[in-house]
C-alpha cells in the first residue's frame, strides 16, 4: 500500500466502524432462545422497530412470556439487583418471533 491516499481512507473506515460499534449500548442487543418445549425464538430487546420486518411465525402468550423472560436474562444480569424503574434494562421493549 505505497498511495497515502488509501491509507488514510483505510485508517478513516477502520476508525468510524469501531466508533460505531462502540457506540450501541449494553442493553441492546438480539438473542435466540431455546423455549422449554423446543421450539426456538429470536428476540430483539431493546432494539428499533423495524417496519420491513413482518413476522408470520408468532408466539402464543405463553410461549411469548417464556421467550421474553429468557431473552431479559442478559439485562438482569447487566443491571444488578439495583436499578433504577424506568430504564431499558428494567422495563425493555422485547419482541420475539418463532424460527422455523
Amino acid at each position: 500500500m505505497n498511495d497515502p491516499a488509501k491509507l488514510i481512507a483505510l485508517v478513516a473506515v477502520t476508525v468510524c466502524s469501531t466508533a460505531c460499534l462502540a457506540a450501541q449500548p449494553d442493553y441492546t442487543y438480539e438473542t435466540t432462545v431455546r423455549l422449554p418445549d423446543g421450539k426456538t425464538a429470536q428476540c430483539a430487546v431493546n432494539e428499533p422497530a423495524d417496519a420491513a420486518r413482518v413476522s408470520s411465525s408468532t408466539l402464543d402468550l405463553s410461549d411469548q412470556r417464556k421467550a421474553e423472560v429468557l431473552a431479559t436474562q442478559r439485562l438482569r444480569v447487566l443491571s444488578g439487583p439495583k436499578s433504577v424503574y424506568p430504564s431499558p434494562y428494567t422495563a425493555p421493549v422485547v419482541r420475539c418471533e418463532l424460527v422455523n
